[in-house]
């Protein structure tokens, strides 16, 4: 299929996320839209599943197989819990010039194990991490796309407005970097509400922040990156102490510790490696020099 081809777009489930970008969709000039859901007909979960559709104008299919028979592109937009069984079924039907896209936020592994069984079965295959909330945005919410099929997913659509970067053909890779990010997104937010609680009830939480603010501005996050990480490795058992220290005094206040102790560990880790003693007591000139040397020191250990 070629872009100047309007595709016939198919969604397997159709919860929140589908229904909002399939009206964008079609706002944006997609004229035929299918969506399968298993709970379509359930008499409590339907209700809201039938009324979703019949709003986005979208064409209720019985069975799985005559969405599949009749789309070009196909969005799994469930579960990550059932993202490879339905793969499974769908590799059953689908043919080689369709595009399934995997919307779930499932691991890299898992996308892969999809990636396998749509491309046996001769299918295209997109690995599609969705990297924001999808109500505010609908069909240009942003997505990071890998695998089989994700160049031509992207040329396919980003001709009706969607946001698509295409990241290589491997399957799992944009799942990789959704995950990965993640840790810090998901921490940073956690860490900053530890750090707040105790600042706020110690009536400092402004400057506080204020003290941070100064810390992050004017650096990149890679300068931070090889600010921070660097001198840990050489500071990480005085840290270690001060955290002890942190630890003992969020217990005081009665205010949860799990961020702080968490840190404490991660720093006791750097500690038993030793990264001091392998770079000499010098602080090494980048943070890649410091995951090389972690990776090194695992594999010894």
């Amino acid at each position: 299929m070629d872009t100047a081809t309007v595709p016939v777009i198919g969604f397997i489930g159709f919860g929140e996320a589908a229904f909002h970008i399939s009206n964008g969709l079609k706002n944006a000039g997609i004229q035929t839209i299918h969506a399968f859901d298993v709970m379509a007909d359930d008499p409590n979960a339907g209700v809201m599943i039938k009324k979703r559709m019949e709003t986005a104008e979208v064409h209720k299919c019985n069975y799985l197989e005559e969405l599949l028979e009749n789309s070009d592109i196909i969005f799994c937009a469930t579960s990550a819990k059932f993202a490879l069984s339905i793969a499974q079924q769908a590799a059953k039907a689908i043919t080689k010039d369709k595009i399934y896209v995997d919307l779930n936020s499932a691991s890299p592994s898992t996308k892969k194990e999809v990636a396998t069984a749509i491309g046996t079965a001769g299918g295209l295959f997109a690995d599609a991490a969705v990297m924001a909330p999808v109500p505010p945005h609908g069909h240009k919410v942003p997505m990071l796309v890998s695998g089989s099929g994700a160049l031509q997913f992207a040329a396919l659509m980003k001709t009706y407005g969607m946001d698509i970067t295409f990241i290589n053909e491997q399957a799992g890779s944009s799942s990789a970097m959704k995950m990965f990010r993640s840790i810090f997104m998901k921490g940073f937010t956690s860490l900053l509400l530890e750090t707040l609680s105790a600042s706020y009830q110690a009536g400092v939480d402004k400057e506080v922040l204020a003290s941070i603010q100064e810390t992050l501005s004017g650096s990149t996050l890679e300068e931070l990156a090889n600010l921070l990480i660097t001198r840990t490795a050489i500071h990480a058992e005085r840290r270690v102490t001060e955290m002890g220290e942190v630890v003992a005094t969020l217990n005081e206040m009665k205010l949860d510790s799990t961020m702080s102790q968490a840190t404490k560990t991660k720093l006791q880790n750097i500690v038993h490696m030793d990264l001091k003693n392998y770079f000499g007591g010098k602080v090494p000139a980048n943070y890649s020099d410091v995951l090389e040397a972690i990776e090194e020191l695992s594999k010894i250990k």
